[in-house]
């Protein structure tokens, strides 16, 4: 009797596995420039903060599902998905983890793009792409 007991026990959890609902798909992640707003106007240097919900965050060369690092793309469409992103005065790399920074413009317009790329520096996804915004650098006083 006990034996049959302990049976039915070790089948409880194969028993609430099948009738547990099944799993909820997981959140689309987003990314954003959480500051400057779009239309604003900045002095030469200022700081961007970025967004990100529903993924993580990881310094370049750490492989781990879902996570990616920053960049900063000034005047610049983002890559392809899978593609590198190329590191230069267009294409900033925040490889570290990093989630702000401050940038130093020339006076002018300027559109900005955050764009998370993986652990070789690929954009992730068009889902990792930033919504565009665009900013006004002003001369600095006299």
């Amino acid at each position: 009797m006990i034996r049959r007991a302990l049976q039915m026990l070790a089948c409880l959890p194969l028993v609430a596995a099948a009738q547990a609902t099944p799993s909820q798909p997981a959140p689309k992640p987003m990314i954003f420039i959480r500051s400057p707003a779009n239309g604003a106007t900045v002095a030469t240097t200022f700081p961007v903060v970025f967004g990100l919900r529903n993924y993580g965050v990881a310094p370049a060369g750490v492989n781990i599902t879902g996570t990616g690092h920053f960049h900063v793309l000034v005047n610049a469409d983002a890559p392809a998905p899978g593609t590198l992103i190329p590191k230069d005065s267009v294409n900033l790399h925040f490889g570290t983890g990093v989630i702000e920074t401050s940038l130093m413009l020339a006076p002018g317009t300027y559109t900005l793009r955050l764009v998370l790329g993986d652990f070789e520096h690929k954009v992730i996804s068009k889902e990792l792409v930033s919504a565009p915004v665009k900013i006004t650098v002003r001369k600095p006083a006299p």
